[in-house]
């Protein structure tokens, strides 16, 4: 007699969170991001039901660029979607803290969104059909056992903690296929 092995949403949702705060925030910060200090972004839960966790954070990079990574995790999905936008600030900031009081939200507005590059998912070359099915993704795979789910979180923690690691080489993609635009501390367009 064999029983039927499934995790709930919950369960998913709480294992793509853990792989996130454990692997990815501190590859992240290994490379000088930081929790945004815009008053809008999110850090963690993002309502008392637990539908999902959201991250943001950034960095200022030497040229006067602010990178922005945003992760997100929805209670009835299987994937971490992490997002990294670029902006050239037209005004030179000595730290993050200087955005403090500032909203931040425009940075995912259109026009912005449109530049915003989902990882693993936008940044690939080649046909899209080989991606699709041979690289890998920031997704939980189909499980029929205990040991296959903990099988399948031991690969999404080693691609998440590899990337975050190497944020930089995605850093260099987003450049091969967009432009920063300049925009104010409030993400408006100049």
């Amino acid at each position: 007699m064999s029983t039927s092995f499934k995790k709930s949403d919950k369960e998913l949702l709480d294992a793509r969170n853990a792989i996130f705060k454990e692997y990815g925030i501190p590859g992240l910060e290994r490379n000088g991001y930081a929790k945004s200090p815009f008053k809008s972004s999110w850090f963690g839960q993002y309502d008392r039901n637990i539908r999902g966790y959201s991250y943001e954070l950034c960095r200022l990079a030497d040229n006067g660029e602010l990178h922005l990574v945003n992760a997100t995790m929805v209670k009835d999905d299987k994937w971490i979607k992490i997002n990294l936008n670029i902006f050239r600030l037209g005004e030179k900031l000595k730290s993050l803290d200087q955005l403090e009081d500032c909203e931040g939200i425009n940075f995912h507005l259109p026009p912005h969104d449109s530049t915003s590059m989902r990882l693993r998912s936008d940044d690939y070359k080649g046909p899209p059909l080989f991606h699709m099915m041979f690289s890998p993704e920031y997704k939980l795979g189909n499980v029929g056992s205990e040991s296959g789910f903990e099988k399948e979180v031991r690969k999404l923690a080693a691609l998440v903690g590899k990337d975050m690691a190497n944020i930089r080489s995605f850093e260099n993609r987003w450049h091969e296929l967009h432009r920063p635009r300049t925009t104010d501390v409030e993400g408006n367009v100049i």
